[in-house]
């Protein structure tokens, strides 16, 4: 598999010499392919299903649907993510509220950006950085992973920092990026389970959070914006929510207002989480396990 990624990758790499604009109406035409692909096969099933047993009176067919088309192009993007200028950066995406990332860097204590598993949250930080921003992206990835490494070149294209859970102390690292003035990435959803969490009731079901953001908020004194990605046509667009105030005391209210903001982006654009592709995940969340 990792070969043929590599060998699709160097293709592009041949593709993304031409003009931004035709670059990326190729990138879009093989996604349009491979979804048609794949929307035959049995994950248009199990997103269906997965899909309605969170949301029973839902269409989960037709969720299914855009939501794979989503992933293909999702899969594209990153694939070609090393290739990408401001020029096609700016194709692709589009940033409301940009103006709330450069107010809360002015307080020059750094920022964190929490964000979940939709649309293409992957492409965030490329955003940002391709924008001249100093940014670090906190993941969780298996060091011999292969595909974790394939990746990484998107993930830390144009000087992203990548904060490895798995590796050295996440903690320090993050501080220190927040020290630095840097925006850094969270996802608060899915694998919150295999770090600090807490299970609090989402969508009427009881889903692993991650809260770490919240001591590291506290600890660095860094406002805290969150920041979600939906797929609108071919154009992905990034939405920057308010501030969200933390103090040393006011840490429910502060996890039940970003709770309260994804779940209603989640009830109003389903088909952009991704969790509903993973049949563990969305299983883990429907039992509150």
């Amino acid at each position: 598999m990792i070969i043929f990624l590599r060998l699709l990758q160097g293709l592009f790499r041949l593709i993304f010499k031409l003009p931004a604009a035709w670059a990326i109406l190729i990138m879009r035409g093989a996604a349009e392919i491979i979804f048609q692909i794949v929307r035959l096969t049995k994950i248009r099933k199990v997103a269906a299903r997965n899909i309605r047993q969170v949301f029973p009176a839902a269409d989960g067919e037709k969720l299914a649907d855009s939501l794979l088309k989503n992933t293909s192009h999702f899969a594209f993007e990153v694939l070609c993510t090393p290739f990408f200028e401001i020029s096609h950066v700016d194709l692709i995406c589009r940033m409301i509220g940009l103006e709330k990332i450069d107010l809360a860097l002015a307080e020059r204590k750094g920022l964190i950006l929490l964000t979940m598993h939709t649309g293409n949250y992957e492409l965030i930080p490329t955003f940002l950085a391709t924008h001249g921003y100093h940014v670090a992206s906190i993941l969780k990835a298996p060091m011999d992973d292969p595909l974790f490494k394939f990746l990484n070149p998107s993930r830390s294209h144009k000087g992203i920092r990548l904060i490895n859970v798995l590796e050295g102390n996440m903690y320090r690292d993050a501080l220190q990026a927040l020290d630095r003035n840097r925006c850094l990435c969270i996802a608060a959803d899915t694998g919150a389970l295999e770090s600090r969490h807490e299970m609090l009731p989402f969508l009427g079901k009881m889903l692993p959070v991650a809260t770490g953001w919240i001591a590291l908020a506290q600890r660095s004194g860094s406002p805290v914006l969150p920041i979600l990605s939906r797929r609108e046509g071919n154009q992905l667009i990034m939405t920057v929510g308010d501030p969200i105030i933390i103090k040393r005391d006011n840490r429910e209210e502060v996890i039940q207002k970003a709770s309260n903001y994804f779940e209603a982006f989640i009830k109003k654009y389903p088909d952009q989480w991704g969790i509903f592709i993973n049949e563990y995940e969305t299983k883990r969340m429907v039992e509150g396990k």
